[in-house]
């Protein structure tokens, strides 16, 4: 299920440049006032798969009418538009109804108030499919260096970077209590790639925007546009949009 989100300001608005740790916050605090006990599984718990934990929803960057680099992060003008998604009804509904009984929201320093809300239809996943990132896709492996395991962030030129992304896609499918296919799944990226990096819980995190065509197991496509690509989803990195899609 997935919303987007309008929102309107008088006036341009400044977001820093680290600000989807502050969405982050937002979206958490908005399902827990409509759902405490949602929130609060989500933000404590999450589900459980060997040793993963994902909570299973994902959110984009924010995309303004216009904007422009200023001394204190990215001047927004509004219209700004902002994606939630997640394969649970439950935490859209909550955040919707949030959404929808107040008037006036922070986010951080910046007042917002919202526009519009409309629930996007799903697409069909079926045939060879081209996405779009709308937030970084987070891909790591472990490296150990002397009695310390630290993360290597990884690259979509990288053959990892895909393996990575397809365990996490089974793993949700798990968490889900899904069947999908064994039949490994095909990713190529197409055009160039621009990496991000955001300080997360003060831990430094590489993304990557990029297009890729995706093919295979349509569950497991839908996994992804519903619940993110890669890792860190819940901290607003891996969500997409469908470009185009081929059919078989």
């Amino acid at each position: 299920m997935r919303l987007r989100v309008t929102w309107t300001a008088d006036g341009s608005v400044v977001m820093p440049w680290n600000y989807p740790h502050l969405l982050h916050g937002f979206l958490y605090d908005a399902i827990r006032k409509s759902s405490p006990k949602l929130g609060e599984f989500l933000h404590e718990q999450g589900f459980v798969v060997g040793s993963h934990r994902y909570k299973l929803i994902t959110f984009s960057l924010l995309f303004p009418k216009q904007a422009k680099a200023s001394k204190n992060g990215l001047q927004m003008t509004p219209p700004i538009l902002w994606w939630v998604s997640s394969p649970l009804p439950a935490p859209i509904e909550a955040l919707a109804m949030t959404l929808t009984t107040e008037i006036q929201f922070r986010i951080g320093k910046v007042q917002l108030a919202v526009e519009r809300i409309e629930v996007e239809e799903l697409p069909n996943f079926e045939g060879r499919c081209l996405f779009q990132t709308l937030s970084p896709i987070v891909a790591s492996t472990g490296v150990r260096k002397g009695e310390k395991l630290e993360h290597k962030f990884l690259s979509p030129e990288d053959p990892g970077f895909w393996r990575v992304v397809e365990e996490n896609l089974r793993r949700k499918a798990k968490a889900l209590d899904l069947t999908v296919s064994d039949e490994p799944l095909k990713f190529e990226p197409v055009g160039k790639q621009r990496s991000r990096l955001y300080e997360v819980q003060r831990t430094k995190v590489k993304g990557f925007e990029v297009q890729f065509w995706a093919e295979g197991d349509p569950e497991l496509l839908k996994i992804g546009y519903e619940a993110g690509f890669g890792e860190r989803n819940a901290q607003g990195f891996g969500m997409v949009k469908i470009l185009r899609q081929v059919a078989k």
